[in-house]
């Protein structure tokens, strides 16, 4: 079956998937879209939820210019309200903290490579955060989730992060695993702003 006829056995509601065909099996989900492997294969589709859809074609120019780098996954074609790409198998970095897979400083300094790649591009890489990036078996670093870099508004995510890890998570007493709870804990008093960050 082709990837559109899969994507349009794809059914939301309330921007969550409630029915998919067989062969896609939900590894992920977002504000903006619910992401899928097909199964046995290395192929996984990113499908926008309805009152989204334009933000494919978006993200598909981003990818595009991002040329299939390494940094990122690779691209292999835009349809309607969807992305195909390459499944990249692996664990985010907030699955890193959850399970206490160390966050070390090359893969920070990967994540900063990347992201002055993507600016260099003439990019405004955004919302990159703990769930956006990912940590192969083979210790590969890749940024997923690019939709966002076309904002023209500064977006200090990646910069909080780094500075969180560099006055928390490096220093020798603080645990590296830590509890789920505890890190969305985090996240809500970040938002509201409440962290001296």
């Amino acid at each position: 079956m082709e990837t559109k006829d899969l994507v349009g056995k794809v059914v939301f509601k309330d921007n969550q998937p409630i029915h998919e065909p067989e062969e896609l099996e939900l590894i992920g989900q977002g504000r903006s879209a619910a992401v899928f492997r097909v199964k046995g294969t290395g192929v996984a589709v990113k499908v926008f939820y309805p009152d989204f859809k334009d933000l494919a074609d978006i993200e598909g120019e981003v990818y595009k210019k991002l040329n299939n780098h390494d940094f990122f996954p690779a691209f292999y074609e835009k349809g309607e309200g969807y992305l195909t790409m390459e499944y990249v198998e692996g664990i985010t970095f907030y699955d890193c903290l959850v399970n206490g897979v160390p966050i070390t400083e090359e893969m920070v300094e990967y994540v900063d490579r990347a992201l002055e790649f993507a600016y260099n591009l003439g990019f405004n890489p955004s919302d990159t955060h703990l769930k956006n990036i990912l940590l192969t078996p083979d210790g590969q670093v890749k940024v997923i989730d690019v939709v966002r870099f076309t904002q023209n508004f500064d977006c200090p995510h990646w910069r909080d992060l780094k500075k969180a890890y560099q006055t928390f998570y490096q220093r020798r007493f603080v645990p590296k695993k830590i509890p789920r709870f505890f890190i969305e804990f985090i996240i809500r008093l970040y938002r509201r702003r409440l962290l001296p960050i």
